[in-house]
């Protein structure tokens, strides 16, 4: 059977376009169109046009201006070096390291309860809160939080932060307010706050230091004082008022009875050597011998009675070196007294201002336009990921068909 030609084999039939006959169905645009285009519409305006709006009318009518005034100060010690923007690394205690741990204080003062009520004392900061207008975030009172202690700690926390950068001791403290002239007067009182905090860790230094110096010379002295009467208790007991010196003397009474008795006898050998019949012979003999028993005597002295003066020269010698060793330990501690009584007078540390509390002239925060951009892009962003790619109708045309 010869092969038939390739289009007898296939037969092409032309299909009706179904999206195309869809669109000119007039009674199905009508029932699909205006449903897709509310749906869009309805999220463009809840993820767009509202939200943009709300911060346009928040940030444009409500939200009041903060100012901020700056300073920077750093907290020295005497004979402090000067190293400020050079990072120094020691292993060693140093002033460096005593001034950040006063840093450190501030730092935490700064934020604390303490300052707060110093500065709605001195500083008015519930009136300078009240002037935010009709800005519920950050007036005080707002209808939007409770008027209590704990809510205006909060609000004084966000209107104030300090930093302390430990490789140059300086510290930045930032103060807010909807007012320069508020924000300048909030920065100078905590600065205040912080030096007569700074005076009051040195009186207690100062305080404690002194009383351990004196408490130690206290100690010292009737330390001493005990040494001292044991040693009178030993020459009562005695009778002898410096063991040490009456031993010296008798040795230096045996060394030159002794030197006497060798001269002595040397002129006796020579007597001897040279005329065996004279009659010196025998008075040198004689005074040798005298020589001789007092030395004895002199030894015998020292040596005492069953070894008594033994005794007490060695418990004499002990008395002594601790009466030396308690009135030495006696002058340091007055010595040490009166180092701690002239550092007293001396301040330890002191806040040394670097950037005195400015009055801005332009408000820093908030931001208007960048939050009113930043809400807009974000919805455009949220509108277009939410878009689906198939709309409801077709999917029900779809399964019409």
């Amino acid at each position: 059977m010869p092969p038939e030609a390739p289009d007898s084999w296939v037969e092409l039939v032309q299909l009706e376009d179904l999206s195309r006959s869809t669109l000119r169905d007039p009674a199905r645009a009508r029932r699909f169109g205006p449903s897709r285009s509310r749906r869009i519409a309805v999220r463009l305006l809840l993820l767009v046009v509202l939200p943009t709006a709300l911060t346009t009318t928040y940030f444009g009518f409500l939200a009041a201006d903060r100012f901020v005034s700056e300073a920077t100060f750093v907290v020295r010690q005497p004979g402090m070096p000067n190293r400020l923007g050079a990072q120094v690394i020691s292993t060693e205690e140093s002033p460096k390291a005593a001034s950040g741990e006063d840093s450190y204080a501030i730092h935490d003062y700064i934020l604390s309860r303490d300052a707060m009520q110093l500065v709605i004392d001195k500083a008015d900061l519930k009136a300078a809160l009240r002037d935010g207008g009709q800005d519920w975030f950050w007036r005080f009172p707002s209808f939007l939080g409770p008027d209590s202690d704990e809510a205006l700690f909060r609000r004084y926390q966000s209107m104030v932060s300090v930093e302390f950068e430990s490789s140059t001791g300086l510290t930045v403290l930032r103060a807010q307010g909807f007012r320069p002239e508020a924000a300048q007067r909030l920065a100078q009182v905590l600065m205040q706050g912080a030096e007569a905090l700074l005076n009051r860790l040195n009186a207690r230094s100062r305080r404690d230091a002194l009383q351990i110096a004196q408490e130690e010379v206290e100690q010292t002295r009737l330390t001493a004082t005990a040494a001292d009467a044991r040693v009178t208790a030993f020459r009562n007991r005695t009778g002898m008022a410096d063991p040490l010196a009456q031993a010296r003397q008798v040795l230096e009474t045996i060394g030159a009875l002794t030197m006497d008795k060798v001269a002595t006898a040397t002129q006796l050998d020579i007597a001897l050597q040279s005329a065996p019949n004279s009659p010196q012979i025998a008075p040198l003999r004689s005074r040798v011998r005298a020589l001789q028993v007092q030395i004895d005597e002199e030894k015998a002295s020292l040596a005492g009675k069953d070894a008594t003066f033994t005794r007490y020269l060695e418990e004499f010698e002990r008395l002594s070196l601790q009466r030396e060793f308690a009135q030495k330990t006696y002058l340091a501690a007055l010595a040490g007294s009166r180092s701690a009584e002239m550092d007293s007078r001396r301040q330890q540390s002191y806040l040394e201002p670097v950037v005195l509390p400015d009055r801005p002239d332009r408000a820093a925060y908030p931001w208007r336009k960048t939050w009113i951009g930043s809400v807009f892009l974000c919805g455009l962003l949220l509108f277009f990921t939410t878009l689906p790619a198939k709309v409801r109708p077709m999917r029900q045309f779809g399964r019409e068909v």
